[in-house]
């Protein structure tokens, strides 16, 4: 298998993150030791934060961690209690456990993600340099609340509108860049699934964004893929202490030297004659009284509502459409490769979800049907001959994956539940705190410092059952919140006003992806079985990345999205 310059290490892919948003782990940009933290305040019935002993031959806390991280913060909990102190990551860190102290982090203004960030990567600099709608000075908190308020009204309230078009899409993808599997033996190797996911989701990423139109512009495509690499890179210079000279430095690369500006350029000569004819079109059919059918893509949204938004021009416009980008990418491509990984780890869980999909089709088929037949009967009487091509309900899409199809799969949704679950980054959810705060526990995070939450404590909670640390696809089958829920004791999207507002578009595009894949494949097995073990925890890393053999349903056709 052969290296490939659009392929990044986890670690610097997984700073390619959203704008005080995501599903992330924020461990990873954590690099700065912190001052002195004998001079402070005392505090009446303040608990003083126990130290975490560092074993014998270590000088951190780094390889018992990395060794076995649930059995290491096992031991703590029961050792120090919910918080304790690690030398770790090349810091100390305030380590908080349990689904009530990770939501009091969460939900505190006192405590802020945002800062945490920009702290060790400078990410600000980059964001005023993208977008002309936003200057340095104004209070960053309004620009996120605005992608919150672009991505709820844009995709997540839309989604169901969304779906034909996605599943057409990715579908498509799939058979062009993994293929119909031959009749051999083991299937079609293919030698980088990453490669062919990036593809796959960068694709339905442009056509949520940027409109079917612009969605078969390869350059677009592989532009959206070329900006999050970039982003990582860039990033991945900054996780190191920081010195004077080295902030100015990043400030330069994020500011007026950010490789962004070239990426920026190629979405805005993509979108201007798009723009053009749309306008073009919505002219023609206000002059004829015709209804202007118009476009849902995020960009549309942002054209119609660029007042609402303070958006300058279409130059603007792309910019916070790369914002979003950038999160919406990672991410997806993260969970994606979980979702073939997982599949491939745990081969009975196909046939199970197959044969879910494969029986609400068949109910939707039979309703459809039902439909049609009522349809015709109202129409006997008069004597009318109706065709129900190209309508909703041509018989030709019947068997197609729809919303309802998606919403009706629980066996799927407690599957992607039961991965992000079991999947997620130990440490993770960085906060650092604006002043001194007590927590519930008496315990003082001072000014300045950062927090983690020990989500192997939220979850390998046992409110989710028995063998916590065993991947049980159906854990959550017949239970409620679904797979998009945030709560105390499920945060792979964190929790409280700044949840991550993309995760209903992220779960159902893997949903989707999953659907799309047991019912084209019947069979995946990774090449190198000794890598798997990586590839559930970190996909993108390359000691874990191996190839894949997709066997087809169907030998002698290509798979699509019905069955």
């Amino acid at each position: 298998m052969s290296n490939s310059s659009t392929l990044v290490s986890a670690n610097t892919l997984k700073l390619a993150i959203p704008v005080g948003v995501g599903i992330i782990s924020l461990a990873y940009l954590s690099a700065r030791v912190f001052g002195n933290r004998n001079i402070r305040t005392r505090y009446e019935n303040e608990q003083t934060i126990p130290k975490v002993a560092i074993r014998k031959g270590d000088s951190t806390h780094d390889a018992e961690y990395h060794e076995n991280q649930d059995e290491f913060l096992l031991k703590c909990e029961q050792t120090y209690g919910p918080v304790f102190e690690l030398q770790i990551l090349n810091q100390t860190l305030t380590i908080v456990s349990g689904g009530t102290l990770a939501r009091e982090i969460h939900v505190n203004d006192h405590f802020s993600f945002r800062d945490s960030v920009e702290h060790m990567t400078g990410y600000r600099a980059f964001v005023y340099s993208l977008i002309k709608s936003y200057t340095e000075g104004e209070n960053i908190l309004h620009e996120t609340m605005v992608h919150y308020t672009m991505i709820r009204d844009g995709i997540s309230t839309k989604l169901s509108s969304f779906t034909p078009d996605i599943v057409k899409k990715m579908s498509f993808l799939l058979d062009a860049h993994i293929g119909p599997a031959s009749s051999l033996e083991n299937g079609k190797l293919v030698e980088w699934p990453l490669l062919a996911l990036q593809q796959v989701v960068s694709g339905t990423m442009v056509e949520v964004f940027m409109g079917p139109e612009i969605a078969n512009n390869t350059l677009v495509t592989d532009t959206f893929i070329a900006c999050t690499t970039d982003f990582g890179l860039m990033l991945a210079q900054s996780n190191e202490s920081r010195s004077t000279a080295k902030v100015l430095r990043i400030k330069a690369q994020h500011g007026v030297l950010n490789v962004m500006h070239k990426h920026l350029q190629v979405l805005v000569k993509a979108a201007e004659p798009v723009i053009e004819e749309r306008h073009r079109q919505e002219q023609w059919a206000a002059e004829n009284g015709v209804e202007y059918e118009r476009p849902k893509d995020m960009m549309q949204m942002m054209l119609d509502r660029q007042e609402e938004f303070g958006l300058v021009d279409l130059e603007d416009i792309c910019g916070h459409l790369i914002l979003l980008v950038l999160s919406s990418m990672h991410t997806t491509l993260e969970a994606g490769m979980n979702v073939l990984f997982y599949l491939a780890a745990y081969p009975d869980t196909i046939e199970p979800i197959y044969e879910e999909i494969a029986e609400i089709l068949g109910q939707q088929t039979q309703d459809r049907q039902e439909q049609r037949k009522s349809y015709r009967e109202s129409l006997a009487s008069g004597g009318a001959e109706f065709s129900f091509v190209n309508t909703d309900l041509d018989p030709t899409g019947d068997r197609e994956i729809t919303e309802h199809v998606i919403k009706k799969a629980t066996k799927l949704d407690s599957f992607l539940k039961e991965m992000f679950r079991f999947r997620m980054e130990r440490l993770s959810a960085s906060h650092m705190a604006r002043e001194d705060i007590m927590l519930s526990t008496g315990h003082v995070v001072r000014k300045g410092e950062k927090v983690l939450v020990n989500m192997r404590s939220v979850h390998q909670d046992e409110v989710h059952g028995d063998d916590l640390t065993e991947f049980r696809p159906w854990r959550f089958l017949g239970k409620n919140p679904g797979a998009a829920k945030a709560s105390k004791d499920y945060m792979p999207f964190g929790i409280g006003k700044f949840t991550c507002p993309g995760r209903f578009l992220a779960v159902h595009d893997l949903k989707i992806l999953a659907a799309l894949l047991v019912t084209k494949y019947s069979d995946l097995v990774v090449e190198d079985k000794q890598r798997l073990p990586g590839m559930l925890s970190s996909p993108l890393n390359f000691g874990s990345l191996t190839g894949m053999y997709f066997t087809s349903r169907n030998k002698n056709d290509a798979s699509s999205s019905t069955l």
